[in-house]
């Protein structure tokens, strides 16, 4: 089977004049060839920034690829499907996202009539075009509607099984870049439900700690951004939640997130403090003081800077509740602490 993928704009562009003049004919012949080699020159046109000629390209290749279809659904409808999908990228690279979730949702409900005869390629497509469907609905605004449609992906390539193993790489990259964007956008609560469905694409008992540390990192940042802006109490659930993600990781891995542990219960305190929640904040305090005196003993270049911000935290609560002896005693702690750091960076 020839690979068109591997070959340049001219090749291609040669394979398409071959078979042109018995595609032009009346009735037209049905070249596979010809609709995959121009699918292949739209994707090189649309990378050297050709992006008009792409799009007409790949509509021509797609119309080939419906007459194919409709001669044998068995064996084309998949590569319909995953032409329409790619078309309506083409449309979108040129602002056209109206007509691209129109080709978008074609390419999806092509793709649902292929699972059968092609499970894993379809199974593909459907997720592939959800995935892009769902960065228009980013971009209009849509929130609701994009976390439905990776929610949905994130479903159908659970559903492939091991079939799909192998495009596992391509989808966390995918996730992760949108919980980033969505993090950059300080849309906090999207970013964390991306987060969460990162750790669904895996095998329950096989998601990698990174998953779930960045999921914890993103509560936090979730949880301080609803502090800072006076939702003192949607804050503590998030924050809790990363605190408990942070001890399952110190307890599986010590040596890399016992550190991350402290930092994370810290966290917790200082929001759970905002809160008012002061007995519960001290607890938490505590230990986290505790796990970062742990940590200077292995590692106090990491340790001892955050210990600084977390003996405030800790000496504030103490006053908030009544503990003033308990407080300057901290506080005497934090400025000999600050003494230390600033000798052993004016010796460096």
């Amino acid at each position: 089977m020839t690979d068109f993928t591997s070959m340049d704009m001219a090749q291609l562009q040669a394979v398409i004049a071959e078979h042109r003049p018995a595609v032009e004919a009346d009735p037209p012949a049905l070249v596979p060839a010809y609709a995959e080699a121009l699918l292949a020159l739209a994707a090189k046109l649309s990378e050297a920034g050709e992006l008009e000629k792409a799009l007409a390209t790949s509509v021509e290749g797609v119309d080939h690829l419906r007459l194919l279809d409709d001669n044998d659904r068995t064996t084309f409808g998949v590569h319909l499907a995953s032409a329409l999908n790619n078309m309506s990228n083409r449309l979108s690279d040129l602002g056209r996202d109206e007509e691209a979730r129109m080709a978008g949702d074609e390419a999806f409900a092509l793709g649902k009539r292929a699972i059968d005869s092609s499970p894993a390629e379809a199974r593909f497509v459907l997720v592939s075009t959800l995935m892009n469907q769902s960065g228009r609905s980013w971009r209009g605004g849509q929130s609701l509607r994009a976390i439905e449609e990776l929610g949905t992906a994130v479903e159908i390539f659970r559903e492939g099984g091991e079939a799909l193993y192998s495009f596992l790489g391509v989808m966390v990259d995918a996730l992760h870049r949108n919980a980033m964007a969505l993090s950059e956008g300080s849309l906090w609560e999207e970013a964390i439900a991306v987060r969460r469905m990162t750790a669904k694409v895996f095998p329950e008992d096989q998601v990698p700690m990174a998953v779930h540390h960045l999921l914890a990192l993103t509560l936090q940042q979730g949880a301080y951004a609803k502090s800072r802006d006076g939702f003192f109490g949607e804050s503590l659930p998030l924050v809790e939640e990363a605190a408990e993600l942070a001890r399952a990781l110190a307890e599986a891995a010590p040596d890399q997130y016992r550190l991350f542990l402290a930092q994370s219960l810290a966290n917790l305190a200082s929001r759970q403090h905002e809160a008012h929640a002061d007995e519960e904040a001290l607890d938490a305090a505590v230990e986290a003081v505790g796990v970062f005196q742990e940590m200077a003993k292995i590692n106090p270049g990491a340790a001892l800077e955050p210990l600084v911000p977390t003996l405030e935290t800790f000496a504030s609560i103490l006053t908030t509740l009544g503990h003033e002896e308990q407080a300057q005693s901290i506080l005497a702690q934090r400025e000999q602490l600050l003494s230390v750091l600033e000798q052993a960076s004016g010796a460096e």
